[in-house]
């Protein structure tokens, strides 16, 4: 498992800093969503990544818009994930 734990941890702990200095849909903070979704499913907590995942990718293309680069990759990330 490595410093998978230890990768959460701190990811968690920069989202909600960033959801309260930059705000919740600023690109940093949608960013970090992606990264914690990318970490919990390293983990097996698919689940939870499935819906931090979704959040992020709606986010996404409210605030970036659906040519983004940020947006294109959380999309298709999600689109493998539920395969």
């Amino acid at each position: 498992q490595g410093r998978w734990d230890e990768a959460e941890r701190l990811e968690v702990e920069v989202m909600e800093t960033r959801k309260t200095k930059l705000g919740a849909e600023h690109p940093d903070t949608l960013t970090s969503m992606n990264n914690l979704a990318l970490t919990w499913k390293s983990l097996g907590r698919t689940a939870d990544a499935l819906a931090l995942m979704e959040g992020c990718v709606q986010a996404c293309q409210r605030v970036l818009g659906f040519q983004h680069p940020n947006t294109k990759i959380s999309m298709a990330t999600l689109e493998e994930w539920n395969r």
